[in-house]
């Protein structure tokens, strides 16, 4: 059957449209080239290189399950954006198999990687601010209750409609019912960015010391000397520490931009299209091609801030472990810059989590506890 575009078809995309579509493709192919290159790594590290080698990956910890877990599903969206080279070379969107499929993919990766950002959020608020952790199987049972939501938000309106995912103008996605786009993917989206700010701005602010935590307390600073005391040196002013504080409460708020650079955009223009408003197609365009680097803005953004998710030699990387803040304990200083790497291990003879924050630079001595 010839499915090629014929004049006249309204589903058929002119050459404009349709070199719009190209970025997009562009922008899926290296978040999938990015993606798909460092699951290879992270797979030949933990599957051929033994223990004690120099290069090796582990799951120690819940961010690394949740790290694997985001790349996963960024994979499946940038395969959803590459489906759309067979729109181009057809001049045309119809229903089909590959429509289903990039409509599947498009909403599973997108929730998931929602999901898993909001994971390892609320995961590094968990460790940096109230100091709790839990063993790093638990990490399992939230990528289950992860997958759980994800294939219930795809069974449930699969099993009461026919045909969820058709042609939505230039790709296929989820039917053109707002209700529907909204409930079963914006919406965790739109979660997952609200959480990104929440989470990390305050994250900022305690290492700031704009806000203290005093036990299970929220307060303010009660003056100045108390906001200038360190966050990492409950004793003494060390420039030090407040200095390496200002850079990571800097990096933190990497993540809630990132994750609004690449959302906001699209949302944006679904949501003035939502509400009847005409949206140009390149308008369209540009927020897409942003929305489908987010597989490769990932990898760079947790590469550079949390080195330790990658498959490294111990040797080379400097990794100073900080005991938390208490009465008459004076906190090693760092002297190179500090990346934020808050994977604390699990102590299986206490039953809990060492209380530790880790700290990585990017070159200098083994690894040192204090």
């Amino acid at each position: 059957m010839d499915n090629s575009a014929s004049p006249g078809d309204p589903d058929s995309l002119d050459f404009g449209t349709r070199v719009g579509m190209i970025f997009v493709v562009q922008a899926a192919a290296m978040s999938a080239l990015a993606v798909s290159a460092l699951l290879a790594y992270i797979t030949y590290s933990a599957a051929t290189i033994h223990r004690n080698a120099s290069r090796r990956w582990s799951t120690d910890t819940h961010i690394h399950y949740y790290f694997l877990n985001l790349m996963v599903c960024d994979l499946m969206q940038a395969i959803g954006g590459l489906l759309n080279i067979k729109w181009i070379s057809e001049a045309r969107v119809y229903p089909s198999p590959t429509c289903t499929v990039q409509g599947l993919f498009k909403q599973v990766g997108d929730v998931g990687v929602a999901l898993s950002t909001m994971a390892i959020a609320l995961y590094t608020l968990q460790v940096l601010v109230f100091h709790f952790n839990s063993s790093p199987k638990f990490a399992l049972v939230v990528l289950a209750v992860i997958w759980v939501i994800t294939a219930l938000l795809v069974a449930i309106p699969n099993a009461i409609q026919h045909g969820l995912y058709n042609p939505t103008g230039q790709w296929c996605w989820i039917n053109e019912r707002r209700s529907e786009q909204i409930g079963l993917e914006y919406l965790w989206m739109w979660i997952a960015a609200f959480l990104h700010i929440v989470v990390y701005v305050f994250l900022a602010l305690v290492l700031k010391r704009v806000i203290i935590i005093d036990g299970h307390r929220l307060r303010w600073p009660r003056g100045g000397r108390e906001r200038q005391r360190s966050f990492l040196s409950s004793t003494n002013y060390d420039p030090e520490p407040r200095r390496d504080e200002g850079i990571i409460a800097f990096q933190l708020l990497f993540y809630p931009a990132v994750y609004i650079i690449v959302v906001l955009p699209i949302s944006a223009a679904r949501f003035s299209s939502f509400n009847g408003n005409y949206v140009p197609f390149p308008v369209t365009a540009v927020a897409d091609t942003l929305f489908a680097l987010d597989g490769l803005l990932n990898v760079a953004l947790y590469s550079l801030t949390r080195p330790k998710l990658i498959p490294r030699r111990p040797a080379r990387d400097r990794t100073v472990i900080l005991s938390p803040v208490t009465p008459g304990t004076q906190l090693a200083r760092i002297y190179r810059t500090p990346i934020l790497a808050p994977d604390l291990s699990w102590d299986p003879k206490a039953g809990r989590a060492s209380s530790d924050y880790v700290w990585q630079g990017p070159l200098g001595s083994p690894d040192q506890r204090y």
